[in-house]
């Protein structure tokens, strides 16, 4: 009982617990919205709402600026410096909603002027909201002051408004441009309100910053950015290239597998988030321990994803059935086969914690552009030859490698031993 007692009160057990438990209410959440989606919508605007979906975020790429990858750990070092820990946030957050404002007026202007995403610009302009749910998304502070368990219930109090508002407002295939913009409204509002609370919690002053400040964040994080873009581009770009090469019908298919396997990879992305606070600490102080960590977390980690993905992909044709309202082989297949991909990302949790941890920002950046160039060459030939199927492929084989460049970088930067 002593030892179970114990595990409750890990902090890295209790922040997976919150964010396993958030994941939950969003399957809950999906298995609600996206058969009455796909069926409201059909699927050719169901595949163009997604479509929409995965483009601005792409874009929320610019606005992150791969914050979420170094604060925390600045945070979490800085500790009960309150000066230093507000003037870092003001310096993120500040900077967040310039990039948002640029990134969203630059995008009006390619739609509204130059005619850019012809068939799906409304669904697209509406969904521009979330440029600004991504500036005020409060997780870099929360995984940085440890209180994971708040922005879990956020998230949940979002998706569940979500549901309402599309239950209630969208009820036909002309509807579909609303769909991004509740979701991003939703967001904005909760995520909006839960910074406000940490503000008056922290006893924090929101306060405009210098020009040389903004600067100065932009210079230093601008690997980190470029690595999140590129993996962001790893995970997603190929969606965006399929619709080149399929119908909109068949990218509809592809993108109720894709929503599976996005539930499914954010577990290796929770056990990063869970052990990254308690990992940079023992970084810092003790180099045995650290190794320690992060064996048993790796171990725990890919036990648990092996699981889910073995169990997902073996009844694949029931999670098919029951978030499309009806059987679709492709996507049936598709599924089956993008389960591998969590299974890969959770082998590379070790590799990333480490490079986090040492800040070898370098070795981040050029191990995903090498990989995201190496999965957009293969994701191509592969759509262009074998459509959907071709596609699932490249990317599980772009996972692999990407685990192997990260490994091998690690090794001749003398991070790890053979």
């Amino acid at each position: 009982m002593k030892r179970i007692s114990d595990l409750l009160r890990n902090v890295s057990v209790k922040n997976f617990f919150h964010l396993s438990l958030n994941q939950g209410v969003n399957i809950i959440i999906a298995l609600v919205s996206t058969p009455y989606l796909f069926q409201t919508l059909e699927e050719e605007n169901y595949g163009l709402v997604s479509l929409a979906m995965t483009l601005v975020l792409l874009f929320g790429m610019f606005v992150n600026y791969g914050f979420n990858l170094n604060i925390p750990k600045k945070l979490a070092v800085i500790g009960s410096n309150h000066q230093a820990k507000e003037e870092l946030i003001n310096e993120v957050l500040v900077t967040r909603i310039i990039l948002a404002i640029v990134v969203a007026i630059l995008l009006l202007v390619s739609i509204k002027i130059f005619g850019a995403f012809a068939g799906y610009s409304i669904i697209l302009t509406y969904s521009l909201i979330q440029l600004f749910n991504d500036a005020l998304y409060p997780l870099f502070i929360l995984q940085g002051f440890d209180r994971l368990s708040w922005i879990a219930k956020a998230n949940a109090l979002s998706k569940i408004a979500f549901l309402g508002l599309v239950l209630m407002l969208i009820s036909s295939p002309v509807d579909a441009a609303w769909v991004n913009f509740l979701l991003g409204s939703t967001g904005l509002v909760i995520h909006g309100g839960l910074l406000l609370f940490i503000y008056r919690k922290e006893s924090m002053q929101v306060h405009w910053v210098s020009t040389q400040r903004i600067w100065l964040r932009l210079v230093e994080n601008f690997q980190f950015f470029l690595s999140t873009v590129a993996s962001y581009i790893l995970i997603n770009g190929g969606f965006i290239l399929l619709k080149s090469f399929v119908s909109d019908a068949e990218l509809g298919y592809y993108a109720i597998a894709q929503r599976v396997v996005i539930m499914l990879r954010m577990l290796p992305i929770f056990i990063t988030q869970s052990i990254l606070q308690k990992a940079s600490k023992l970084y810092e102080n003790d180099e045995k321990g650290f190794n320690n960590y992060l064996k048993k977390s790796q171990r725990n980690g890919l036990f648990i994803t092996v699981l889910v993905c073995l169990i997902v992909a073996i009844f694949s044709k029931w999670v098919v059935r029951i978030l499309a309202g009806e059987y679709i082989e492709l996507t049936a297949n598709i599924t089956s086969i993008l389960c591998l991909l969590p299974i890969m990302a959770m082998l590379n949790v070790s590799n990333m914690i480490r490079i986090l941890v040492s800040d070898q920002k370098y070795i981040l950046s050029k191990a995903i552009w090498v990989t995201t160039v190496f999965m957009l060459v293969l994701s191509f030939i592969g759509c262009y030859y074998y459509g959907s199927y071709g596609l699932a492929i490249s990317l599980v084989l772009a996972e692999v490698f990407n685990y192997a460049i990260n490994r091998y970088l690690l090794i001749k930067n003398g991070s790890i031993s053979k």
